[in-house]
């Protein structure tokens, strides 16, 4: 995702005005010049971001610059003190590095500071073991934007999709290139997708080999074997699930229904209906009613969804078509959704299974 790269846009803006510091006496070593407050490393800050930041009389103008990118058009002049600069990242919900030099009379650089957090919009808040990068993935707009770039295509249908797996960039697993993309999605294939994002996000951040496999899960298994049947429904049980994926290949758990309430953020569910339809999805958080569960927030590769998880989010937009959030309810409380065949699956730490 490009960044926005002049200061002059709508949503873009500097002010210098808006933040009244506390002192700012020993916040700075000899020789600094440029120092930024905020956001921290690691923050995950409101976007747009409003970066707070202190400069020494040795700066007469700063530049802010993301990724080889500049935020504004030409360097800022500033005195000495505090100030305030705002930019709206296109390229949210993943890890942004900023940097903030000072510059001197003759444009020197005479000082630099570096940031690396999160622009948040629309964020899942983080979990935990292997969830944890389930909601990063899907948190990645870079990848899974919820605006409908990449729509939900269902092609036995007589859909004139991209590709027959439902995955919009493919999915790989332990080095080995296994589905492609067709920039389109549906609900199967996306949260395959995702799961197999998920690994190598894991993969990745655990200094694991690409060969490492999740646990006994085998390539057979996921390249159209036990493991993929399962997941999407053909020579397998009648009700197929992830959940059951997970169990046949010792990597997860099927919850039962007096176990829904330890489900999180980022389990796999399948649900069918009492109109005859099904669905593959993601689990955001159950609805309740009362001390009943009644319904269930989640996200997947949807015909029509929300763009934000929170459905109260005043930025949300609706009717999006492919990457997106929905809430059904349950058969009884104004929904279609059958309890009795609503599978719910855990995964489990990888790093439990080595």
């Amino acid at each position: 995702m490009r960044l926005l790269p002049l200061l002059l846009v709508p949503g873009c803006w500097l002010d210098s005005d808006v933040w009244d510091p506390p002192d700012d006496t020993g916040l700075f070593e000899m020789g600094d010049a440029v120092r930024i407050l905020f956001p921290s490393d690691g923050d995950v800050a409101e976007n747009p971001v409003t970066f707070r930041y202190l400069t020494t009389e040795e700066a007469v103008t700063v530049a802010f610059s993301c990724e080889g990118w500049g935020l504004q058009e030409t360097p800022i002049p500033v005195e000495a003190g505090s100030h305030a600069f705002t930019y709206d990242f296109l390229g949210a919900n993943r890890t942004r590095t900023v940097v903030l030099e000072g510059h001197d009379a003759e444009g020197r650089i005479v000082a630099r500071d570096t940031v690396a957090f999160i622009p948040d919009e629309g964020w899942l808040p983080p979990e935990t073991g292997f969830n944890r990068y389930v909601v990063e993935a899907i948190n990645d707009t870079s990848l899974y934007p919820k605006d409908g770039t990449w729509p939900y295509c269902w092609s036995h249908d007589g859909d004139d999709c991209g590709a027959a797996w439902g995955m919009i960039w493919g999915g790989a697993y332990l080095g080995m290139d296994l589905f492609p993309g067709g920039g389109d999605c549906f609900c199967s294939g996306h949260t395959l997708e995702i799961f197999l994002d998920a690994y190598e996000r894991w993969q990745g951040q655990n200094d694991a080999p690409i060969d490492d496999p999740y646990g006994m899960l085998t390539v057979d298994d996921v390249d159209v074997g036990v493991f993929y049947q399962w997941w999407q429904g053909f020579g397998a049980g009648d009700f197929a699930s992830a959940a059951q994926a997970f169990e046949v290949t010792g990597i997860g758990v099927l919850l039962q229904p007096d176990e829904w309430d330890t489900a999180v953020t980022g389990d796999f569910v399948n649900l069918s209906r009492s109109t005859g339809s099904g669905h593959s999805v993601i689990l955001v958080d159950w609805v309740w009613q009362r001390d009943r569960i009644v319904g269930l927030r989640y996200y997947s590769c949807n015909g029509s969804g929300d763009s934000h998880p929170d459905p109260d989010d005043p930025d949300i937009q609706y009717e999006v078509s492919g990457p997106s959030f929905r809430t059904e309810w349950f058969e009884g409380y104004g929904g279609t959704v059958l309890p009795a065949y609503l599978f719910v699956g855990h995964p489990w730490d990888p790093a439990d299974l080595r």
